[in-house]
């Protein structure tokens, strides 16, 4: 069971990401920098987020 809510979490958090990039794209073809902005703080905390995820499967934490 554990496994399948990493799973998801990664799943979810990857998706966010792609997103989130894409998002960014779109903002810097339109050359707004207020959605190019609010893309770069949605990427920073999809980073933010793998990088915790990867820290609690090192350590072998449950889910929160």
């Amino acid at each position: 069971m554990k496994k399948a809510k990493t799973l998801f979490t990664v799943v979810g958090t990857v998706m966010a990401g792609r997103t989130a990039l894409a998002r960014m794209r779109q903002a810097r073809i339109d050359a707004d920098r207020l959605e190019l902005l609010d893309a770069f703080l949605n990427v920073a905390v999809v980073i933010t987020g793998l990088i915790v995820i990867v820290r609690r499967l090192r350590r072998g934490e449950e889910e929160a």
